[in-house]
């Protein structure tokens, strides 16, 4: 009877962390386009469960050879921005703030669900759904109206794939749900100088 008790508890156990963890792997490519730039910002989503890398260029110009990485752990809950520009890497460290605009401004993508703060709750979700590259989206309408208009943000599970807004669009270019991350994909560099 106790060995019973005891691998029903283990199931529970292992079914209850497998419905609460986040065990999704993906890598996902973007393209962002704003009315006042002729170029397209592009930038990449790591995610390996609770860990993400986001990775763009310092600006949307041709020629800029700076790359600002951003290493994510919510287990951690740490988040470190890392800028590399003529071969020298600066870091900035941080704690990891659920309501993560800061972010959002520098990575035009939400990748753990409509963020909860205060300036989020008139977030509505719109009926219907949108496919966006072969996933079923939810669509989500902003809060703030321009030139009677409001941002679209279609989340495919708790990860964006497509945004509009007046004069821009973010949209997904590449999705990889079987990523083969190497060993080290989420460890800040050692050189980094902080």
């Amino acid at each position: 009877m106790k060995s019973s008790k005891f691998i029903l508890f283990a199931f529970f156990f292992v079914f209850a962390f497998s419905t609460y963890a986040d065990p999704v792997k993906v890598y996902i490519e973007y393209e962002h386009t704003g009315k006042n730039s002729a170029n397209k910002m592009i930038f990449k989503l790591y995610k390996d469960g609770d860990k993400y890398k986001l990775v763009r260029n310092l600006s949307d110009s041709p020629t800029e050879s700076g790359i600002v990485t951003t290493y994510i752990d919510i287990t951690d809950r740490t988040v470190i921005s890392v800028t590399e520009k003529d071969g020298v890497k600066k870091g900035l460290k941080s704690a990891w703030d659920d309501d993560y605009v800061v972010l959002y401004l520098q990575y035009p993508v939400f990748f753990r669900g409509i963020p909860p703060g205060k300036a989020y709750m008139s977030y509505k979700k719109v009926e219907g759904t949108e496919t966006v590259n072969g996933k079923e989206c939810d669509i989500y309408q902003g809060p703030i109206d321009i030139l009677m208009q409001s941002s679209k943000y279609y989340m495919w599970d708790r990860i964006m794939l497509k945004s509009t807004a007046p004069g821009y669009e973010t949209i997904s270019t590449l999705i990889n749900e079987d990523p083969a991350f190497t060993a080290d994909e989420f460890t800040v560099p050692a050189d980094v100088q902080f």
